[in-house]
């Protein structure tokens, strides 16, 4: 028979073994959970995300609270797009947890990534104020500060990473704070540390480039972009060299540079976006919008391919298309001045002010009373509804807080015009075409009221600038054979009356068939 004491000793052996067992087990879970992280997070790198997704669900389905786990699951949320579920993911850990500074990182990287600015620097100088010296913290806020015009916070947040573990990529950024804060005396040790590249950092030597030519340094650009020029220059050089010389005034050089560059690289979005430039400056507005849609498809909804993008449409006269990509500009910033001003002088142009223009720009003029895009909004719905005493009085205030919009300027002018004060209009339409030649409409007006006034050689001038700016509009073609016929020029005079006809008829065409149009049965619209 067993003693009793053994009995004892065994009664007391069986609990303590139970604990020694727990504890094996909670120190294999331990041990076991950075592995399984280490694992996740590599699958998470190499994108693959299913399968890191599976197992974070089995993790979080037994432990739903477990903070690596939501904090792995909102980085793949990042990568699938799903930013509102992954910014959720952040947030939960950091009710959990308030000092994760992943969770912070995280945060500030995806705000970062949807242009939430503010909400960016508040993540990131959390973990900056909790680790100063953090190199990706300090390094997205420095970018940050940056696009704010933080400038002297931008250097602050760089200087407080070593200077060994400084990415060449600041050195662009650092420039740039220099100009801003009027150090420029700062730049040229920056230039040393360019020229000391490696010549798989050209891209960074390029940024480098441009911000010298941002700030006007033209010589110093043109100097460094010959010192860094590789064997064979590729696209991205060709393209940027093309932005020095025409910096240096050298234009036909740079037009074939840029040329050269697109045919190197017909799908970069830098390259189309800065050749439609070009093309638009020369008045070749058709070249210019093909370059910008095809830019559009490789970088959708980019606010300054759909503004340049309306605009042009507008002025060769693809009013419907104008207004289809205004309004996509408007829906992607329906609180932007410019977006809300180009929306509606399109929607305008399209004869919706009543419907749509007139209340949207009465609203953003009670919203921001002394915006001038708005301001001349509104002056226009009022031109156009015949309000000739509001239209004036909005068209005045818009001017005195943007003395520079010619187009304002061109519609106080017609205005006096409406009112017979044809020597005030003339005067305000001269102010518009000194300040700006290629203003079609003003150049049109002043050749009418010149031609009433007598001065038929200058009405000739301003027609002439006119009809070469827009040829589509017939009433050029009309002004313009009336002053040939008065200056003798039978032959000149009859071709524009010609053209004008012609014109004329295919717009009253047009008008017919949107009025008529025609259906199955039907092979042309009434006669």
């Amino acid at each position: 028979m067993v003693s009793r004491a053994v009995q004892g000793e065994r009664k007391l052996w069986r609990p303590a073994a139970l604990i020694v067992v727990v504890f094996a087990l909670a120190s294999i879970l331990i041990a076991e959970t950075p592995v399984r992280r280490q694992q996740i997070s590599a699958l998470i790198r190499h994108n693959q995300l299913p399968a890191a997704e599976q197992q974070l669900w089995d993790v979080l389905t037994a432990h739903p609270d477990d903070v690596w786990a939501l904090d792995l699951m909102g980085q793949v949320r990042v990568r699938q797009k799903r930013n509102a579920e992954a910014e959720a993911l952040f947030h939960r850990v950091l009710e959990i947890d308030p000092s994760s500074l992943e969770a912070q990182r995280n945060l500030g990287a995806l705000y970062q990534s949807e242009g939430k600015t503010a909400q960016a620097v508040v993540a990131l100088e959390t973990v900056a104020k909790v680790e100063p010296h953090d190199r990706d913290a300090n390094l997205s806020l420095g970018a940050l500060y940056e696009q704010t015009g933080k400038f002297q916070e931008s250097v602050a947040s760089i200087e407080r990473i070593p200077a060994s573990s400084r990415p060449a990529d600041v050195l662009p950024l650092l420039a740039d704070d220099y100009f801003q804060l009027g150090q420029a005396n700062k730049v040229p040790p920056l230039i040393s540390q360019v020229l000391r590249l490696p010549a798989a950092k050209q891209g960074t030597a390029l940024d480098f480039v441009a911000v010298l030519l941002h700030n006007g340094y033209v010589q110093d650009a043109s100097k460094l972009m010959g010192a860094i020029r590789p064997a064979k220059p590729g696209a991205s050089y060709i393209h940027v060299l093309a932005r020095v010389r025409e910096a240096e005034g050298r234009r036909a050089e740079a037009v074939q540079l840029l040329a050269d560059a697109l045919r190197m690289q017909p799908k970069s979005f830098d390259i189309l976006f800065d050749s439609a430039r070009f093309a638009a400056e020369e008045n070749r507005w058709k070249d210019s919008v093909e370059l910008l849609k095809r830019a559009d498809t490789i970088k959708p909804d980019d606010p300054a391919v759909l503004m340049k993008l309306a605009v042009e449409y507008a002025q060769i006269g693809e009013l419907e298309r104008a207004r289809v990509v205004s309004k996509r500009l408007y829906d992607l910033q329906p609180e932007t001045p410019d977006a809300q001003y180009i929306y509606g002088r399109i929607l305008q142009e399209t004869q919706r002010f009543q419907e749509i223009v007139d209340p949207l720009a009465r609203k953003m003029v009670a919203q921001r009373p002394n915006d001038p895009h708005a301001l001349f909004l509104l002056g226009m719905v009022d031109y156009d509804e015949g309000n000739e005493a509001e239209a004036r009085q909005e068209f005045a205030r818009s001017l005195r807080f943007d003395s520079k919009n010619n187009d304002t300027r061109y519609y106080l002018a017609m205005l006096d015009e409406r009112d017979g004060k044809f020597e005030e209009a003339r005067k305000g339409l001269e102010e518009v075409v000194k300040s700006d030649p290629n203003h079609a409409g003003a150049q049109q007006e002043l050749g009418v009221i010149r031609l009433r006034q007598g001065d038929v050689t200058g009405a000739r001038t301003a027609l002439e600038i006119a009809l070469k700016l827009r040829p589509d509009v017939p009433q050029t073609h009309y002004q313009l054979g009336v002053v040939y016929a008065r200056l003798g020029m039978t032959d000149e005079a009859k071709k524009q009356t010609k053209i004008y006809e012609q014109l004329h008829q295919a717009l009253n065409d047009k008008l017919k068939r949107e009025i008529y149009p025609q259906s199955a049965n039907t092979k042309s619209a009434p006669q």
